[in-house]
């Protein structure tokens, strides 16, 4: 197949770049002719793939020019199907939709919330559907935490404008072929704004964590200061790899379920973001500043190495996270995970296999889960074992390529592929 993969940004940022690199090298070492089409970022060279860079795409209101600049070039490569594997503007899925058979990957919930994170000011999740009622939670009740992020209460337009182009974005990605989502979670919450079941499939995500020998030769690419902190005490080691961000990520959570804590414990946390010099003030202020230790950002190769050093993952994300890829990352280690019971990650964690759920932002349970593990190491091998082997049953590389593979030729070759362009783009 021709095949042309959309991505805002190809450079590798996070997750979701790393997600498209893997995907566009699997694919190509398939035998598919593999594009990529991204916005921004110089990107990387990579053996197989080909690259268009087209600036516009990141653009909300293109003019008439660029629309069709993009769509006499998706014309000049003809892909048998296209690919997108992030979010994109209302006119960009219009263009693609005219242009060869779509396939959206929808790994956020940014298709269906106009305040982005399903989150409410306070940091509880929203748990209504996307409609006119996001506007009167805004202006009304309990706010919007995305939408009160970007306009006040009296703005009438912005909110508006916002909800509009989202309930336009999911007009048109009815008319892909499939929607394709990492986890039951994510399909019910397309199925409550309106997506058929049949349209969607679900495909949990995998991991090739474990398996490319990135250990010990790693540690010597961590921040001096953390190979110091791990060799200063014999203590287990709780690690968290998250985004430093307020109220999402539950950092915040973690130290104060940390202050709970009777066992004896070194915490590393590695990730950066707007809320680390707050979050590491918490952790003085909680008199956890000799226990807990920061890294910052770091690359895949040293978090490699700091899941082989860990003895329990702690995952406190507090939003509906879509899947929670670090729970399976842990879990390939054989590192036993405790984390709150979260939108799709009901779906991997399964008490005593692989780790311990506990209730949303429920503090004094994640405490009493951590001092569960860290009481009885036979306990923690044991289930951390047991978390290894579904790993290696349901979340390894080959096994998703050749579902994502025989999907995407399904989707490509279907009736009605050829799909006519939606009235309301010409």
């Amino acid at each position: 197949m021709r095949l042309l993969l959309g991505i805002g940004h190809w450079r590798l940022i996070g997750g979701s770049e790393r997600y498209a690199l893997e995907t566009a090298r699997q694919l190509a070492a398939r035998g598919h002719e593999v594009t990529v089409l991204h916005g921004t970022g110089e990107g990387y060279p990579e053996p197989g793939l080909a690259f268009e860079l087209f600036e516009p795409l990141g653009e909300l209101t293109p003019d008439a020019r660029d629309r069709r600049r993009l769509r006499a070039r998706l014309s000049e490569l003809r892909p048998d199907l296209i690919f997108q594997l992030t979010p994109c503007a209302s006119w960009v899925i219009e263009e693609q939709l005219r242009a060869a058979p779509l396939v959206r990957f929808v790994q956020d919930h940014t298709l269906f919330c106009p305040g982005l994170n399903k989150m409410l000011v306070e940091g509880q999740p929203c748990t209504e559907p996307m409609g006119m009622g996001c506007l009167t939670r805004h202006w009304f009740g309990e706010s919007c935490h995305g939408l009160s992020g970007t306009h006040t209460r009296g703005d009438v337009l912005g909110p508006t404008s916002r909800l509009r182009a989202k309930q336009r974005e999911l007009q048109l990605s009815a008319r892909s072929q499939r929607l394709l989502v990492g986890s039951r979670y994510m399909a019910d919450e397309l199925i409550a704004v309106g997506m058929s079941e049949e349209q969607i499939a679900i495909l949990p995500y995998c991991t090739q964590a474990g398996t490319d020998g990135q250990g010990a030769e790693h540690a010597a690419d961590l921040p001096e200061a953390t190979r110091e902190f791990l060799a200063a005490g014999v203590e287990p080691v709780l690690f968290t790899p998250a985004r430093l961000t307020l109220p999402d990520k539950g950092v915040d959570f973690l130290l104060t379920a940390l202050t709970k804590v009777t066992g004896s414990f070194r915490a590393i946390i590695s990730g950066s973001g707007p809320a680390a010099e707050w979050l590491q003030q918490k952790a003085t202020d909680e008199g956890l500043g000799d226990r807990v230790h920061f890294t910052g950002w770091l690359n895949a190769g040293p978090l490699e190495h700091l899941y082989t050093q860990a003895d329990l993952v702690i995952f406190p994300s507090v939003w509906d996270e879509p899947f929670g890829l670090v729970g399976i990352e842990a879990m390939a280690h054989g590192v036993p995970v405790v984390a709150f019971e979260v939108g799709g990650v009901r779906e991997w964690l399964t008490e005593g296999v692989g780790g311990w759920g506990v209730p949303r932002r429920d503090v004094d349970a994640m405490a009493r889960a951590i001092d569960h593990a860290l009481a009885d190491p036979d306990l923690r091998r044991e289930v951390g074992e047991a978390g290894r082997q579904r790993v290696e049953r349901d979340f390894r590389p080959q096994g998703y390529y050749d579902q994502l593979e025989a999907l995407l030729q399904n989707c490509a070759s279907a009736p009605g592929s050829d799909m006519a362009p939606d009235p309301a783009q010409t």
